[in-house]
């Protein structure tokens, strides 16, 4: 129960980790076959108009890199974004041959 006057923070960070949509939430997996469901551009009138674009040039980055590149290993520990609401890389260094 949340007590009156309680601080409420409402995050949709956790949103891809529900283990009763995805099997083994916090492991990286390619092969999903319900990765669809994810929440990551939010959905209905706010779906994000910037979503077509984020996921195209998704594709042609990490296609790029698997064409020209047989092997990719991450180099050291990624450099993490100190933020609640947003996760990601701000330095990821890559060693490819």
């Amino acid at each position: 129960l949340i007590d009156k006057g309680a601080l409420v923070l409402a995050s949709l960070a956790a949103a891809n980790h529900d283990a009763s949509v995805f099997a083994n939430p916090h492991t990286l997996d390619f092969s999903r076959t319900n990765s669809n469901r994810h929440v990551a551009f939010s959905g209905g009138v706010h779906y994000c108009l910037g979503a077509s674009l984020a996921k195209l040039e998704t594709e042609v980055a990490v296609g790029t890199l698997v064409r020209e590149f047989k092997k990719i290993e991450i180099e050291g520990e990624p450099e993490w974004r100190d933020r609640l609401t947003i996760r990601g890389a701000v330095k990821l260094n890559l060693t490819v041959s």
